[in-house]
């Protein structure tokens, strides 16, 4: 079988990208990735990876035909730009991905937990509890669009979409590398009272779903899975862990969420959305404030599913790899 990651030189495609490898061989399983450097590293590792735009048709279609799966990971995951960057690298990407797919293949495509946000706290949220009227900013309108384009494929092709909820492992370069930056910068503040608590998806409990679509492709055919740890941790205990255990005193101040937020408004309403991303946005604020878990009832009953990694498993190795290579 002939397998595809797409967005492999990213921290989620490179870890799927590995573990598909090990799973089904090198030769058999191929990457694509815009970023030059790290597709050249995985070059050297032995990976077969295409580097190019997925906004490129004539890339696609000459290059990335023939896979017999495709998971499809790359994104422009940030959530600060202009709706027509996040349309092309989401949903044009995908249309272009979806050329190339042959009859009786299947894709993966990796959605977001990010759709269900709505700036209140949201507890055990199901698949279907998505308000398609309101998305919290344009990654996630065009997520979801792409999601549609992925299940409204024809009947003879296997389609799944997999939602996880921050995705984190040893090798994470957003989640927990962000906060640490934040905290050195001494912008890191507790949002309200700290009692929030969230979900986590571990990129080892992601690959293992990843690999119960494929075994059970049939059972996960034009379905939509969330996919979790399946337990929930109270956010800020876990910064504070983490931060002390990188050694750092972490005696953080609290700030009222409704001053936070004005303050990262005004932040934004003075930002263009062709600049870079600010360093204070409501959607961040927000991120650190509310309550939020998924329900993954539905991939448990249908697909058998049971982590294999554990948040604070998972919390560890990232520890361990970052003192590894700091």
């Amino acid at each position: 079988m002939k397998i595809l990651i797409t967005g492999a030189t990213g921290f989620v495609g490179g870890e799927i990208l590995r573990f598909l490898s090990l799973k089904f061989g090198k030769s058999n399983v191929h990457g694509t990735g815009r970023n030059y450097l790290k597709s050249k590293k995985l070059i050297q590792e032995g990976f077969n990876i295409f580097v190019g735009d997925l906004e490129d048709l004539n890339f696609v279609n000459n290059n990335l035909k023939g896979h017999d799966l495709i998971i499809h990971c790359a994104a422009k995951s940030s959530i600060w730009g202009t709706y027509n960057s996040f349309y092309r690298a989401n949903v044009l990407a995908t249309k272009n991905i979806l050329n190339v797919l042959s009859d009786q293949s299947q894709i993966i495509y990796i959605s977001s937990a990010n759709i269900y946000f709505n700036y209140k706290n949201q507890l055990n949220i199901k698949e279907q509890n998505v308000n398609t009227k309101n998305f919290s900013n344009f990654y996630s309108k065009t997520k979801y669009d792409s999601e549609k384009l992925v299940l409204n494929q024809s009947k003879d092709k296997y389609v799944t979409v997999l939602r996880p909820r921050a995705i984190i492992g040893k090798n994470d370069t957003v989640v927990f590398p962000r906060l640490i930056k934040a905290f050195k910068q001494k912008r890191l503040k507790i949002i309200g009272n700290g009692k929030n608590i969230i979900d986590f998806t571990s990129i080892k409990n992601l690959c293992h779903a990843i690999s119960l679509c494929i075994i059970k492709k049939e059972i996960a055919n034009k379905k939509i899975y969330n996919i979790t740890n399946d337990e929930t941790v109270n956010l800020w205990d876990k910064i504070i862990w983490i931060l002390t255990k990188l050694g750092y005193n972490p005696k953080l101040k609290s700030v009222p969420y409704f001053l936070a937020y004005s303050f990262a408004k005004l932040n934004e309403i003075i930002t263009s959305k062709k600049s870079n991303e600010p360093t204070l946005m409501t959607y961040s604020i927000a991120v650190l404030y509310f309550s939020v878990s998924l329900d993954i009832t539905k991939i448990k009953t249908e697909l058998g599913y049971s982590p294999v990694e554990s948040t604070q498993e998972t919390f560890e190795n990232f520890l361990n790899n970052f003192f590894l290579n700091n």
